[in-house]
């Protein structure tokens, strides 16, 4: 039996492996379990890898990981998998299988195949909770949301973080959150924008005045503008789904979704504008001798105060 774990999401493949390795282990001993990691595989090595049971274990589970590291080691991997020993089952986990492979085809047609794509928001806020709760703590949905926004979606990091909020305190708050995760540069620009959109001419300015100390200008203002530019997109995706509007334009669908309730709100003219002051900041950052952060700074007032 083979099974195939793929796809972009890295954590759901590592948790889908993790719990397939714990569960043959509780039932066939932890010698019944080897893991390889590809990049170290040699044809010679092919046959007693994927043997049937041994006398220390009567059923076998081989996962093998990482095989896009090992290019030459495809193709004779391939063919040793659809000779292997039917009481051997073997899982090949790796989130970057190349569809234009010998291998990823036999294991399409051959292999219990599962791709875990990313998930959106909502089950990121489910799952968020369901941690927070099986931590000892509790997580509402509105602390949920604004963590989120602060990490983005990645669930390595997010599994982090949650277990060092209820360490903290078992009940998360967004206090909590402010004081204990650091933003993600994206999440850093998000709150700045979003400060900018809301007409907090203040908080503009603090944020700005404490970004100077740790971000390069020129680097921050590509963020800025890339969040723009996504917030342009949602706003002129007419009644696409934020999946279609993820795939046409090339962003994450995290990312669509967390742009639609703010073009909603702000309205295609306005927004229109938006990228109107962003562009014209472009230019005057690479034709003047201004400071970048006082002309960042002015540009992003300059949308506080419409």
């Amino acid at each position: 039996m083979i099974l195939t774990l793929t796809g972009e999401n890295t954590f759901a493949v590592a948790q889908a492996e993790k719990q397939l390795a714990a569960a043959f282990a509780e039932k066939n001993g932890t010698n019944a379990v080897e893991r390889i990691d590809a990049e170290t595989l040699t044809v010679a090595r092919l046959p007693d890898l994927l043997q049937g049971a041994t006398l220390f274990a009567p059923a076998r589970l081989v996962i093998i990981k990482n095989t896009s590291a090992n290019k030459p080691m495809l193709e004779p991997l391939s063919e040793a998998l659809a000779k292997a020993a039917k009481d051997t089952t073997v899982v090949i986990a790796d989130s970057a299988l190349d569809k234009r492979l010998k291998l990823y085809k036999f294991l399409k047609a051959h292999s219990t195949f599962k791709e875990f794509v990313n998930p959106g928001d909502s089950e990121l806020i489910t799952w968020l909770r369901d941690e927070a709760s099986r931590l000892g703590g509790q997580l509402g949905q509105p602390e949920a949301r604004h963590l989120l926004t602060r990490v983005g979606n990645d669930q390595w990091r997010l599994l982090n973080e949650i277990g060092k909020l209820v360490d903290y305190r078992s009940q998360v708050s967004i206090d909590a959150i402010n004081t204990l995760v650091e933003p993600s540069p994206e999440g850093t620009v998000f709150e700045l924008l979003d400060a900018a959109l809301g007409g907090k001419t203040d908080e503009v300015a603090q944020r700005i005045y404490s970004l100077k100390t740790e971000e390069d200008p020129y680097k921050l203002f590509g963020l800025v503008a890339s969040q723009v530019h996504a917030l342009a997109v949602v706003a002129t995706a007419g009644t696409r789904t934020p999946d279609e509007i993820a795939k046409d334009a090339g962003l994450h669908p995290f990312v669509v979704r967390k742009n639609q309730s703010v073009a909603r709100r702000l309205g295609p003219a306005r927004i229109a504008q938006i990228a109107e002051d962003i562009a014209r900041c472009d230019v005057q950052l690479k034709s003047t001798g201004a400071d970048p952060w006082d002309l960042l700074q002015l540009c992003l007032l300059k949308m506080a105060s419409r």
